[in-house]
């Protein structure tokens, strides 16, 4: 269905760097590509999208993000792609789309980068939706070792680049609805389960409440599936991937070995660490690992882990597995029968635990007997549609919902103040134009409206619905 990465460069390829930059104290973002509709429409019929299902409705900007976020008690800086449609004139603003990208092993192979599975957020954004994809630590301007499906720093990337974009909404004409969708694919699949599972059960969702989520083919269940089953055979089809999962895995927890030579036998032991510079791709680590893990594998150390809940390797499996929590809003998880990358007894296993513990907002759902790379098009661009029938109207989310509290703005029309009824003297606000962007912010309760044009504007606060208020002079 989906076509080769030389033909799809080939169909962005006039479209050339623009580099303009956007900055606040904490983040920054850098213009790469303006995409027209026609360009988007042209490069989804290049990719085999129906347009009865798919259309290009919005010109889209895409911008390298750079931005803070936590990582092994100290802070640093990682980067991501934005994508922000233009011309979007909803009031409510635009939700937010957080894409989670595959395995890469080149720093620049990374979604900033316009690489090919960044280059689908303007696919996305076209919809009307803000996508963010973060590149994670160790990719993309970050110089680190990649701690390969290490969930709590691909949650943390994803977390704190929702923090940047909120921020630098209004330097780049642009407002969110408060609306926050999730999807990712193969690694990104486990990352955009890792960020559900933190928004839906820890105060990260005080910020960004999780509205829906659609991983596929993810390893949800490392420890119990993904790394069993990845022994059942001889062979496994990228064994770069189990030197990547080790080798980053010791670089966040550093008690996994010593020596590498105690897990690898030689002279992959000392060849492969040379490799993971972030300068070479799959292909090339691929190459340089043996034909069988028998020989890859120091004897006996598999049955060791498998049979130890305590080995050192076991238990970063279980710290990195994202599935044991109950979602309560939609959740979808895609996956084809023939992965012979991701195994589909993940989404499976995952299925199995969540009903049992009382969930009935998700699915797992097959989509095929597709191998893993021919299931990327149908999980990615099929949750990309399946998120759009999610996103729910501003006239409904103007509604007042159970469990959130009522914003109440008097006297409404107002020509000088509005007094914001429920606030506290440090609840933060933002007043927003029928064009979505952001005139005016402040703290409190009281907000002058005497400068502002007459007309309707969105009143927004933490934690409670967004009111429309008329300005008249």
């Amino acid at each position: 269905m989906f076509l080769s990465a030389l033909r799809f460069r080939a169909v962005l390829a006039f479209l050339g760097g623009i580099g303009l930059s956007f900055s606040t104290s904490a983040q920054n973002a850098e213009l790469l590509e303006s995409y027209s509709q026609s360009q988007l429409a042209l490069t989804a019929a290049v990719f085999g999208i129906p347009n009865d299902s798919y259309s290009a409705q919005y010109d889209v900007n895409a911008y390298r993000v750079t931005y803070e976020m936590p990582y092994l008690g100290d802070t640093i800086v990682v980067s991501g792609a934005l994508f922000v449609p233009q011309g979007f004139e909803d009031p409510c603003g635009l939700p937010l789309h957080l894409y989670m990208h595959g395995t890469i092993f080149k720093r620049t192979d990374a979604p900033s980068y316009l690489s090919i599975e960044g280059s689908f957020g303007g696919l996305m954004a076209t919809l009307g939706q803000l996508v963010l994809m973060p590149d994670y630590v160790g990719l993309g301007t970050s110089q680190l070792m990649h701690p390969y499906v290490h969930a709590s720093s691909e949650s943390d990337a994803g977390f704190y680049m929702m923090r940047a974009a909120h921020t630098l909404g209004q330097e780049l004409g642009y407002t969110l609805n408060g609306q926050n969708f999730l999807s990712g694919y193969s690694q990104g699949g486990h990352a955009a389960m890792a960020l559900a599972k933190d928004l839906a059960t820890t105060d990260y969702g005080d910020e960004f409440p999780l509205t829906a989520a659609v991983p596929g083919s993810g390893p949800y269940d490392i420890s119990g599936t993904q790394f069993p089953l990845t022994f059942e055979s001889a062979t496994y089809s990228n064994p770069a991937y189990l030197a990547y999962n080790i080798i980053g895995w010791n670089s966040v927890y550093g008690n996994l070995y010593d020596e590498l030579s105690e897990v690898f036998q030689e002279p992959y032991a000392t060849t492969l660490p040379l490799l993971f510079d972030g300068t070479n791709d799959a292909g090339t680590i691929n190459n340089a690992c043996p034909a069988t893990l028998e020989e890859l594998m120091q004897p006996g150390l598999v049955e060791t882990i498998l049979n130890d809940p305590a080995h050192p390797f076991m238990v970063a499996a279980m710290d990195n597995d994202v599935y044991q929590w109950v979602p309560e809003v939609p959740l979808e998880m895609y996956y084809c029968t023939e992965d012979e990358q991701v195994f589909y007894q993940n989404a499976l296993l995952t299925d199995e635990w969540m009903t049992a513990n009382g969930s009935t907002s998700h699915d797992a759902v097959n989509l095929g007997a597709y191998d893993h790379g021919n299931c990327a098009g149908l999980a990615i661009f099929g949750g990309t549609l399946w998120i759009e029938d999610q996103v729910e109207s501003c006239a409904t989310l103007l509604q007042e919902a159970p469990n959130t509290a009522m914003l109440r703005a008097y006297p409404n029309p107002a020509s000088e103040q509005l007094t914001l009824e429920g606030l506290s003297s440090s609840s933060r606000w933002s007043l927003h134009n029928a064009m979505g962007q952001t005139v005016v912010a402040g703290q409190g309760r009281v907000v002058d409206v005497s400068s502002l044009a007459s007309g309707p504007h969105i009143v927004r606060a933490e934690g409670h619905r967004p009111v429309v208020v008329m300005v008249q002079h």
